[in-house]
């Protein structure tokens, strides 16, 4: 269970769970939605390493939010800070851009997660709405096909 450490620590979990850790049948559901989604759909969260690292740093990809594809990443806290989410981000949202029909992907986000909200922002998401939902207050940003296609410095603009 290499995401075990991720999904326990407090810190991580702050704006995951409100601070509460995962325990292991839920790291487990998780793990195992995960492979169902890719069975599935074709996209999952995936697992991050660093080149020549041992262990998962985070992990980055599409899942689902309440049935819309949402594009979203944990990192272990030693590895904040240094654009990884961001970089991660971008290829996940270009591969499922890429290599599927879907026309749209969400992010959501508690607005204190400052990072997080960086990172959407830096990846071109725009911010659609401010919602609450089971009393916590969240934000959700979106992206479009064409928006993303259609931007300067989108895959379709690249020179090589």
């Amino acid at each position: 269970m290499d995401f075990r450490p991720i999904a326990t620590d407090p810190e991580v979990m702050r704006y995951i769970n409100g601070g509460i850790p995962w325990d292991d049948e839920r790291i487990q559901d998780f793990v195992q939605r995960q492979v169902q989604l890719y069975e599935e759909r074709g996209y999952c969260r995936w697992k991050l390493t660093l080149k020549g690292g041992s262990g998962i740093a985070g992990f980055c990809g599409v899942g689902l939010s309440e049935d819309v594809p949402e594009i979203g990443w944990w990192l272990a806290p030693r590895y904040w800070g240094r654009g990884l989410a961001t970089e991660a981000a971008r290829v996940a949202l270009r591969h499922a851009f890429e290599t599927s029909t879907i026309d749209r992907f969400i992010s959501i986000v508690r607005p204190a997660n400052l990072a997080s909200v960086r990172v959407m922002e830096k990846i071109r998401l725009a911010k659609e709405t401010e919602y609450v939902k089971d009393g916590v207050p969240l934000l959700r940003y979106a992206i479009t096909r064409s928006q993303y296609f259609n931007r300067p410095d989108s895959p379709s603009h690249e020179i090589y």
